[in-house]
């Protein structure tokens, strides 16, 4: 699989790119729902714009593909909602950060000088983490 297209979270005043897909696990409560592969660096066929607000992440933004190439906006998952409160995710959220140590050239698995994890409990951020991925003599 190729790197993946990111999807995009505003954090702290900053808008930045995230190796996580939080709305995956709302997408498998959807048999309904058929994002369709766009290419091989957006296989999900989707990308989603996030905020966090007083600590709750919401999705504000959605472009996805769908049958006969139709593209698609919040509205398809969630119709005349302008956010949505993320109450279905619970895990972690990670963003990549700094330099670029290593390409690797599968989903999310490149590695940047740090990792910032933003740990959250259905759609509400209960920790932050950062790991260092620079070894001692670098």
């Amino acid at each position: 699989m190729t790197i993946q297209a990111a999807d995009i979270l505003s954090f702290n005043g900053k808008k930045t790119t995230i190796a996580t897909e939080p709305l995956k696990p709302y997408l498998e409560t959807r048999s309904d729902v058929g994002f369709i592969y766009k290419t091989t660096a957006l296989v999900r066929g989707y990308i989603g714009r996030w905020e966090i607000k007083n600590n709750k992440l919401f999705l504000v933004s959605l472009l996805g593909f769908v049958e006969n190439n139709e593209q698609v906006d919040l509205n398809y998952l969630f119709p005349n909602q302008t956010e949505v409160f993320a109450k279905w995710y619970t895990g972690d959220i990670r963003i990549p950060e700094g330099e670029l140590l290593k390409k690797i050239n599968l989903g999310y698995a490149s590695v940047f000088e740090k990792d910032r994890f933003l740990t959250f409990k259905e759609g509400i951020l209960i920790r932050e983490t950062i790991k260092n991925n620079k070894t001692p003599n670098s």
